[in-house]
């Protein structure tokens, strides 16, 4: 019998020391390193408008996945462009703005995230076991090239990665996780998600029957509804966790 266990990114297994959603220094150096760039195209954009035109974005984004949606890197991008100077677009090449997206991947790697403490052990469990393993995440304003380098370049192996701004699908959407499953060809009662999201990760992993571990980030989140597995700290009790699940088959 096969098995397979799908993993948040942000807060799960990856993310700020503080638990944060963001880290201010590498918004700051994304907002320096494409006001550096885009000075050669206008002389009247400020710092401090790429500041508030990288807020509006992520805001944007994180809007959309209430919605259950996201959009292509790329697209993202153009809207990026358009709220410093709905012009703007229209000066640059798609390399141009191709590279726009570069220079955040840079920011990203200058300050990466942190991976919890416990990740690798369950990635190293897993693979003992021969259970496949899935990410499952939505994006925010990184490129998909970014997390899968990173990733690598980190030893965080997997067997598929599924990120939302490359179907322009976010959790809690059922789509995006059937489209997990069926690239591993798993079937949802042989599959349990940990996240900590209880809308995003745990309601929707529910909703097609994948058991689901909540996060609960020194409990400062509860699920909203009793149908998860089991409700842990962070991600350093997971394999424990691992264990009583696959006691049930």
């Amino acid at each position: 019998m096969s098995y397979l266990i799908t993993l948040d990114l942000w807060g799960t297994i990856i993310g700020e020391k503080d638990y944060s959603s963001v880290s201010p220094k590498r918004s700051i150096k994304k907002c320096e390193l494409i006001f550096d760039y885009l000075k050669g195209f206008s002389d009247t954009i400020t710092l401090n408008d790429v500041i508030e035109a990288l807020d509006f974005t992520v805001n944007k984004i994180s809007l959309y996945s209430r919605f259950f949606c996201d959009k292509l890197f790329f697209d993202w991008l153009l809207i990026f462009i358009r709220r410093l100077d709905h012009n703007l677009n229209k000066k640059l090449t798609k390399s141009q703005i191709v590279y726009i997206g570069e220079l955040i991947d840079r920011a990203f790697l200058e300050f990466p995230p942190i991976i919890f403490n416990g990740s690798l052990e369950l990635i190293e469990f897993c693979k003992k076991n021969q259970i496949k393993i899935g990410i499952i995440s939505n994006t925010g304003f990184n490129s998909p090239k970014v997390y899968r380098n990173w990733l690598i370049n980190e030893k965080i192996f997997y067997d598929e990665i599924v990120l939302s701004n490359e179907l322009g699908i976010a959790k809690p959407d059922k789509k995006i996780f059937h489209y997990t499953l069926d690239k591993l060809g798993i079937p949802p009662g042989n599959s349990i998600h940990f996240g900590d999201n209880p809308v995003a990760d745990i309601m929707g992993a529910n909703s097609i029957g994948i058991s689901s571990v909540l996060i609960s980030k020194n409990n400062s989140k509860n699920s909203i509804n009793s149908n998860n597995f089991m409700t842990i700290d962070n991600i350093s009790e997971s394999v424990e966790v691992m264990k009583k699940w696959l006691d049930l088959f």
